[in-house]
């Protein structure tokens, strides 16, 4: 079985060549059931942050979550924008104790395990 998560120093290697990491950040009610997940990307001074919500229309079958509605109906614009100088940070100005990184695209397959824990 292959390893999902990066390590710290895999995900500065990655925002480094220029690409972008995920991380599931689950689900929460707001008129509807919702989820959320953040984007980082940047250099390896700083790291921009993007949280992004939608509503959560989706299925074990169906885990296109960039596809969904988003949450704050404006469509490809994040909730949440900040900017930090080390990826501990981002679970600090979140403020949630632990973040599981993964590559760009891989934050479907997290989304799939968690409809999988809800059914």
């Amino acid at each position: 079985m292959s390893r999902r998560y990066l390590t710290h120093k895999e995900v500065e290697s990655a925002i480094n060549r220029g690409k972008q990491v995920e991380a599931f950040l689950g689900s929460f009610q707001k008129e509807e059931d919702c989820i959320r997940w953040l984007s980082v990307s940047g250099s390896g001074l700083q790291y921009s942050v993007s949280v992004w919500e939608a509503i959560d229309k989706g299925s074990e079958d169906y885990q296109d979550v960039y596809s969904f509605p988003p949450a704050n109906g404006e469509w490809d614009e994040p909730v949440k924008v900040f900017e930090v100088s080390s990826l501990n940070e981002i679970a600090e100005v979140l403020g949630i104790g632990n973040l599981n990184f993964v590559n760009y695209g891989v934050v479907q397959d997290e989304y799939g395990d968690y409809k999988a824990t809800c059914a």
